[in-house]
């Protein structure tokens, strides 16, 4: 009985030391730090539910520490377009269609990190024109709104090749003999590409109603926001954790 509760005690602890872990990975990167203020940013617009008091300036002062970690961040979404203009280096399995699509959401992103850092200028004082400021907020959302549209194509776009290869592939392998571990494998990496991009895909229409919302264009309650904005946000976070959608492989038959 001893032996037994020292395994379990020690199974807990190897558990909380991979949890540690992997919380430390997150927050090492800006993008980590982001989405966890994020997530409390909209928890606490949930509970004011656009009440004004001491909760809703709280959400707005983390609203504001958030522009930290996303200093820089027009340059680092239009890095392939200015390294590489004409796509010289993209993918040479991307359809036209699909190279446009993405060059139109880094500019869309860029809009929207652009926006969000004149909205910060107004609130830091570094900017007194409020009629810059909320038409930059404007154009910041409509941004959003608009890569996360790209996104949910792109992602699409590239579910539907996968599904087209991997039936190629699998059709390649049923022409051969004691492939069957092979079949398994492919299929298994298949689903588990497939999951990632279906959630994504969930993701980017989850934020693209966000975006909406908050530049007004749908009437959404700010409760409703709220929800909408931690889910996204968890979900994001769920996306930059390691080991995420891992392809689920069964151990051959001895």
């Amino acid at each position: 009985e001893r032996e037994r509760e020292r395994e379990r005690g020690r199974r807990r602890r190897m558990a909380t030391e991979e949890n540690l872990k992997t919380m430390k990975a997150l927050l090492a990167k800006s993008d980590g730090r982001d989405k966890v203020c994020a997530t409390i940013q909209y928890a606490l617009m949930f509970i004011h539910a656009g009440q004004a008091g001491k909760v809703k300036k709280v959400q707005g002062n983390i609203a504001s520490a958030r522009k930290v970690f996303r200093v820089l961040k027009p340059v680092e979404v239009l890095t392939p377009l200015i390294t590489d203009p004409w796509g010289a280096k993209a993918s040479k399995s991307d359809s036209n269609l699909t190279f446009l699509v993405k060059r139109a959401q880094m500019c869309l992103m860029a809009l929207y990190f652009g926006g969000d850092h004149v909205v910060w200028a107004k609130s830091a004082g570094l900017l007194e024109d409020a009629d810059t400021a909320s038409l930059a907020k404007k154009v910041s959302m409509w941004g959003w709104f608009g890569g996360s549209c790209c996104k949910a194509l792109i992602e699409m776009f590239e579910l539907s090749k996968l599904v087209s290869n991997t039936n190629q592939k699998l059709k390649e392998l049923q022409q051969q003999e004691d492939m069957e571990e092979e079949r398994r494998e492919t299929r298994a990496k298949a689903d588990a590409q497939a999951l990632k991009r279906t959630f994504t895909v969930c993701h980017a229409a989850i934020q693209a109603t966000l975006a909406l919302g908050l530049v007004e264009a749908v009437p959404i309650k700010p409760r409703t926001l709220g929800f909408l904005g931690v889910t996204a946000s968890v979900m994001n976070i769920y996306l930059l954790l390691p080991g995420t959608f891992q392809p689920q492989l069964r151990l051959k038959a001895a």
